[in-house]
């Protein structure tokens, strides 16, 4: 029997590198009450963000649905090394161990797409990266229907506990900090490690070399050159800052909060009269072939389960695109047909460089007793290597800025009518969405203040991520059975533009490694290897190498409903009343940023909508 299989509430005590848990967490449902004011679906990322916010009115009832469990404190989830250079819990009793549909432009290979299934969620599993997109970035956003930079900086503030560097720190490495763009007081932590690989000032240095500007602080607004970003680290225990440690520990101790693990919902409960069709229940079970239970909800349902399960818990519910519910015999209640269309995720390209200098990250893998000494030494006073997650060194380009291929790629996306890289049978407000994106990916896609490339150092590879796709997909159930994983499908190269972005940026990569600031240090590539070098072999090999960056979103947008929209800027789902979807589906176009603190900021932000409206 599981530990969490109790009978009753009780108080928790976990042996963890986090503060000890104590508090209502329930792990059968006997234990549940009949209703709760709000239940949410999700306890990760952006859950327990809202199951925190809106039960700090000790009058308010709070259920959160959790298909996963409580972490027991693993090191593969929050010693930071482990997270950083190996796939910590990626794989693990923690990992939905999902993998996208067969990608039909990257060699039908079915890529993996790691997503939390513990309390914490994706910020369990992530690379702890702490940053945000650049105001730009946001504010396009806004011509969607969406929100901007504007309604999102002060919840960035809100959520963040920010440490900045020991000023030896920022001065050995050129770290500088904007004090009016941090938080001071929240429960994220947002810190700068004290190691890094010597071979990170190689790679500013190449920056600076190739006429890349040095960003100030990323945080502030400004995020488009190279630039350090924090990770989301506690100072003082070098350990990883995840939803869990940060809004669960904080909140698990009210009695009016209540989070039940071990269960997933399997459909909405609905209640149609004449004025419409709205939300009064959750309907959840352990498995396929266990008893299904219900528990209602006085006043919302929030859907925080991830743009894969919140689609699919949508369309399980009557609530999508009529022809695929009608074909799984399912009846429509709300035809909204942005439900699962629009799914985006950023493909990476790994560039693999050996580097000739004494400390490296390599040491980690061919030296045992290397190995030992540093992971004593992490135990013994949080410092060396397994205090970061090594992933610090970034640069964010707009086209121009690291190709001369721009006009090529520019004429290639403007001659391409936007409908031809939609099924043809996509919705037209899905359509017009899409086509509403197209003009400003397209617009924005010669501009050098608007970065579409992210380039990452990480002590000899360079990792090329693609920060604005073109290529859209879905997010599809196959099946009734709430436990069959629906259809998820990120287009990954369907749009020609995609491929010749990425193209371009693994030449650029190579120009990287292969500046003069590099050559004290004889790189020696050994991935794609020298052999490849036409652009043919360059496409053929990023068909065959791209993988997730592990940020599935857009797939329940936040847009004009007439756009294939299906939450407006309140995370309200149109059509249905007591309803929201708060989470990464609902970005409309996917940013320039790695996603877990946009996804706090669009918790915090939607928890204050959602007190507002009830007055909590």
């Amino acid at each position: 029997m599981s530990l969490f299989s109790i009978l009753s509430l009780s108080t928790l005590c976990i042996i963890s590198h986090a503060a000890p848990l104590g508090g209502q967490t329930i792990g059968h449902d006997t234990a549940l009450l009949a209703s709760y004011d709000f239940i949410i679906v999700g306890g990760g990322t952006s859950g327990l963000v809202v199951g925190n916010r809106l039960s700090e009115n000790a009058a308010t009832s709070v259920l959160i649905i959790e298909a996963g469990e409580l972490d027991q404190g693993e090191d593969s989830i929050y010693v930071p090394l482990f997270a950083g250079i190996s796939n910590g819990a990626i794989g693990t009793q923690y990992d939905w161990n999902l993998t996208y549909s067969p990608q039909t432009a990257a060699h039908d290979r079915e890529i993996a797409i790691p997503l939390g299934k513990v309390v914490g969620g994706g910020s369990c599993l992530n690379k702890m990266v702490f940053d945000i997109a650049g105001k730009v970035d946001y504010d396009r956003w806004l011509e969607v229907g969406a929100v901007g930079w504007d309604d999102l900086f002060p919840y960035f503030k809100k959520l963040t506990n920010f440490t900045p560097p020991a000023p030896e720190i920022a001065k050995e490495w050129d770290i500088q900090t904007d004090t009016a763009a941090h938080g001071y007081n929240g429960y994220v932590h947002s810190s700068y490690p004290t190691f890094y690989w010597p071979s990170t000032k190689y790679f500013f240095a190449a920056m600076k070399f190739l006429g890349t500007r040095k960003v100030f602080d990323s945080l502030n607004g400004d995020a488009n050159g190279a630039l350090w970003n924090p990770q989301s680290l506690d100072p003082d225990t070098k350990t990883r800052s995840n939803s869990r440690t940060a809004y669960w520990n904080s909140a698990s101790n009210r009695t009016n909060l209540h989070l039940l693990t071990g269960h997933q919902a399997t459909k909405l409960i609905t209640k149609s009269n004449n004025w419409g069709v709205s939300i009064i229940g959750v309907e959840y079970a352990t498995g396929s072939n266990s008893t299904k239970s219900t528990v209602l909800a006085k006043k919302e349902v929030i859907l925080a389960a991830g743009a894969i399960h919140s689609p699919q818990l949508l369309q399980l519910s009557g609530i999508g695109e009529p022809s695929l519910l009608k074909k799984l015999g399912i009846n429509t209640v709300v035809n909204l047909p942005g439900v699962g269309a629009n799914f985006q995720d950023h493909p990476l390209l790994a560039s693999v460089n050996s580097l000739n200098i004494a400390l490296n990250s390599n040491n980690l893998t061919t030296n045992a007793a290397f190995n030992a000494e540093m992971l004593a030494l992490y135990r013994f006073n949080k410092t060396g290597p397994y205090s970061t997650a090594g992933v610090n060194a970034f640069a964010f380009l707009g086209t121009p800025s690291f190709t001369n291929t721009t006009s090529q790629i520019v004429s290639s996306a403007s001659s391409i009518t936007p409908a031809s890289y939609l099924p043809p049978d996509a919705d037209r407000s899905v359509l017009l969405g899409y086509e509403a994106q197209y003009r400003i990916l397209t617009r924005d896609l010669p501009s050098n203040s608007v970065p579409i490339m992210e380039f990452i150092f990480l002590d000899g590879p360079v990792y090329a991520i693609l920060q604005h796709p073109f290529s859209r997909g879905t997010v599809a159930i196959t099946s009734t059975d709430p436990f069959i994983p629906p259809s998820a499908n990120p287009g990954f190269l369907s749009h020609q533009t995609d491929l010749l972005l990425l193209s371009a940026a693994a030449r650029y990569a190579r120009k990287i490694i292969n500046t003069p600031t590099f050559a004290p240090l004889s790189p020696v590539e050994s991935i794609p290897g020298p052999a490849v070098q036409t652009e043919s072999d360059i496409q053929t090999w990023v068909r065959s190498a791209i993988v997730s960056t592990y940020h599935p979103s857009g797939s329940t947008s936040m847009m004009k409903r007439q756009l294939g929209g299906v939450v407006d800027s309140n995370f309200k789902v149109y059509g249905v009343e007591n309803l929201r979807v708060v989470d990464a589906g609902t970005f409309p176009m996917i940013q320039a940023a790695h996603l877990q603190v946009t996804v706090y900021a669009m918790a915090e932000r939607a928890a204050d909508a959602i007190k507002k409206a009830y007055r909590l």
